[in-house]
């Protein structure tokens, strides 16, 4: 007696996607075993199954294409001798015989190679694994939801808002033997990658797709940023008067008192307030610090989600961010931070050791060509949740307590970097802005100093539209919310400028060095006449002053 495993044809790019995927993940003594290579479609015994029929995504029958048979057809044999010479054992080989039809052949081949891969848990150190399994996590999602793409038009993403919501009831069931092929596989990983999903606030992933609805604000807070975060919505609420709805989380009630929360209820209108703590599994993600930010954005009420940390100061209403062409293309708007140490690192040196294909907008990141250690400032991040959700659950995996203490955290600065480091592993495009970080403030000269490069701008990172136009700064109103003598002194916003190397920065990286080629561009007619105009015009008076 035999066993034949048959020759099939590729059928499509996601079919050889799959197998090349699921190829790499059966160790070589079983490849050998069963006498397995790259030609055989592996994803025909699994991978276009749907849950109620036998056909592929194509309508064609799926045949037998692992059988029993006494002849050999010119087809690859494998004796029962030579699964017993692998290490297989006589059991195995005797339960195989035993399949009757081909979902219980699917299922025994679940079971024998992935399952027992799928489910073992990984120490916090282990990417390349993790890796994998993103992988695979995207590679099934796309096959059965349909793949991401650059959805502009607004039927498009509510057609596969409402697939979401219809058919991932399977993503969340716990007895597994009721699912066959890609949703059987899907289900395993979804759960094994993010088990702290669900069981709190959300009970099915239709849960979180039904419960974000429209655009908004998020910011996140607790009693230490209260002053910040309170001026931020005072001045979108009535400097910029945006009418985008407002939802603040913190962490848990000793974070933010009940007295301060009540005072943002009865001063702004179409604000909301959460608790991050009652959403998710905190065992597992142990919510604190910078990581509240990625949750928070998953957690929010909002489809189309605007995060901005408590200090992040606009010029304009925010909701210009959603017409930047970036975003309407990818899902995504992140910015710049600033080029800071070039050359090689230890955090660029252990992303290469395990990113080994990363995407296109990665592969032209300055951190990625290691022209700086920090690529990306997270104090505003701009993210469609349904058009790229994989992506943010990767982000959010990225900060679970024991990889961001152990490893993610110790590699970059806080949160800001897992952003695109968590889309490029979940395979998932993101717009990083084509714009430099620039730079606002005071014009500072030193007095005692007759060499005109001594001239500086001393100030808070800020960030542009792609029109050039002048959107928010990180920093709030004073010089420095970090330094006692400086965290109540307004500081003078009187220009801005653009970075241009690594050597412009001070050595406290607390001004920009203008030298004497540099000049600063000082706030036109238009910036002091708008909306922004009260948080600008001590500027112009110092200007008018010096003039």
């Amino acid at each position: 007696m035999v066993l034949r495993l048959l020759e099939t044809p590729q059928s499509s790019q996601n079919t050889e996607q799959s197998t090349n995927l699921i190829f790499s993940y059966i160790e070589r003594p079983q490849r050998r075993a069963l006498n397995i290579n790259k030609k055989f479609s592996w994803i025909r015994f699994w991978g276009l199954m749907d849950n109620n029929n036998n056909h592929d995504n194509n309508g064609n029958e799926i045949s037998d294409h692992f059988s029993i048979n006494k002849k050999g057809d010119n087809q690859k044999f494998l004796k029962e001798d030579d699964i017993m010479d692998q290490n297989l054992g006589t059991d195995h080989f005797m339960d195989l015989i035993k399949i009757k039809n081909e979902r219980e052949k699917t299922d025994w081949l679940i079971k024998k190679y992935m399952l027992d891969f799928i489910k073992k848990p990984l120490k916090p150190e282990e990417f390349v694994e993790l890796k994998k399994r993103e992988d695979y996590h995207t590679s099934l999602w796309n096959i059965i939801f349909g793949q991401f793409k650059e959805w502009e038009n607004p039927i498009e993403v509510s057609n596969y808002k409402q697939k979401l919501q219809k058919e991932s009831s399977f993503l969340t069931q716990k007895n597994h033997n009721h699912l066959f092929g890609n949703r059987k596989f899907l289900s395993i990983v979804h759960q094994a990658l993010y088990p702290w999903l669900y069981g709190f606030h959300y009970h099915s992933f239709s849960d979180i797709v039904s419960s974000s609805n429209g655009r908004g604000i998020v910011i996140c807070t607790g009693n230490y940023h209260f002053k910040y975060a309170r001026s931020t919505i005072d001045i979108l609420r009535n400097v910029l008067n945006t009418e985008l709805p407002i939802e603040v989380f913190y962490n848990g009630e000793r974070d933010l008192s009940l007295e301060n929360r009540n005072l943002l209820i009865n001063e702004f209108e179409n604000i909301y307030l959460s608790d991050i703590t009652n959403y998710f599994d905190n065992n597992i993600v142990n919510i604190s610090g910078w990581a509240i930010k990625p949750f928070s954005i998953l957690a929010s009420r909002f489809e189309e989600v605007i995060l901005m940390d408590a200090d992040a100061l606009f010029l304009r209403d925010p909701i210009e961010l959603f017409k930047e062409k970036g975003y309407q293309e990818k899902g995504t708007l992140f910015f710049r931070d600033r080029t800071l140490f070039p050359g090689e690192n230890s955090a660029s040196k252990w992303l290469k050791s395990w990113l080994i294909n990363p995407l296109p907008e990665t592969k032209e990141l300055r951190f990625w060509n290691e022209q700086t250690e920090h690529e990306m400032e997270s104090s505003t991040v701009v993210i469609h949740k349904i058009k790229t959700i994989l992506g943010l659950l990767n982000v959010c995996k990225l900060n679970e307590y024991a990889i961001r203490q152990d490893v993610v955290y110790n590699k970059v600065y806080g949160d800001k970097e897992t952003y695109w480091i968590g889309y490029d592993m979940a395979r998932q495009p993101y717009y990083m802005s084509s714009k430099p970080c620039a730079f606002v403030g005071e014009v500072v000269d030193d007095d005692e100093s007759s060499n005109l490069e001594d001239k500086k701008l001393c100030g808070h990172t800020a960030h542009t539209l792609e029109n050039g136009k002048l959107m928010f700064w990180n920093g709030h109103l004073v010089k420095d919310k970090n330094i006692g003598m400086y965290k109540n002194e307004l500081l003078r916003f009187e220009a801005y400028a653009f970075e241009d190397n690594d050597k412009n920065w001070s050595i406290n990286l607390a001004c920009l060095n203008l030298g004497d080629t540099k000049e600063p561009i000082y706030f036109d007619e238009e910036e002091l006449e708008g909306k922004a105009s009260p948080l600008l015009n001590n500027g112009k008076e110092k200007k008018e002053e010096t003039s």
